[in-house]
């Protein structure tokens, strides 16, 4: 007896889940139920977006630099003492001998030294150098959003954006809810 009762009450509560489960089923469902329909469309506009592009771009260019010869010698201006010296010792006697060698010496220099000067003018030369740049070019595009459609369903005009053109028609979920 005690089996039967325990099989018994087994069942009721499979039965007593069942209803409670069917119950709550048919609740939901009388609460919220929608259906898929079409509607009429009115109008449809594509939508585009301006959007700015930078592109960098580097830019590069030969430019002419003047390089200077470092061929410098004394030479020039030692020779110019010497010879100004022995000039200059030529000239005068005792103690204004003295004083004329030493200036034929230094005036001898200073013309030997610019020689030396007026002769590398013409020694340099000119080499290219790559020069760059980093620039930003800007540039605009138009980018398609969609499409801003109006359609009309049960006298009544709504609007929503869609990827692609709905043609005459578009498909729409209509949902119905109790009013409490």
């Amino acid at each position: 007896m005690m089996l039967v009762q325990s099989n018994l009450k087994q069942i009721m509560h499979a039965v007593l889940a069942s209803v409670v489960f069917a119950c709550w089923s048919a609740g939901a469902m009388s609460q919220s139920s929608s259906t898929i329909t079409e509607a009429r469309v009115i109008e449809s506009e594509p939508v585009y977006q301006t959007v700015q592009i930078t592109t960098p771009t580097q830019e590069c260019w030969q430019e002419p630099v003047r390089v200077e010869s470092s061929n410098y010698s004394s030479t020039p201006a030692i020779l110019g003492a010497i010879i100004g010296g022995s000039v200059g010792n030529e000239f005068g006697s005792g103690r204004g001998k003295d004083v004329a060698t030493v200036a034929g010496a230094v005036l001898g220099g200073s013309i030997g030294h610019d020689i030396e000067k007026n002769s590398q003018r013409g020694d340099g030369r000119t080499v290219y150098e790559q020069r760059c740049r980093t620039v930003s070019n800007v540039s605009t595009e138009e980018r398609f959003q969609g499409y801003d459609v109006t359609y009309e369903y049960d006298g009544q005009l709504f609007k929503a954006r869609t990827k692609n053109h709905p043609g005459q028609t578009i498909r729409v979920r209509v949902s119905v809810l109790p009013v409490e």
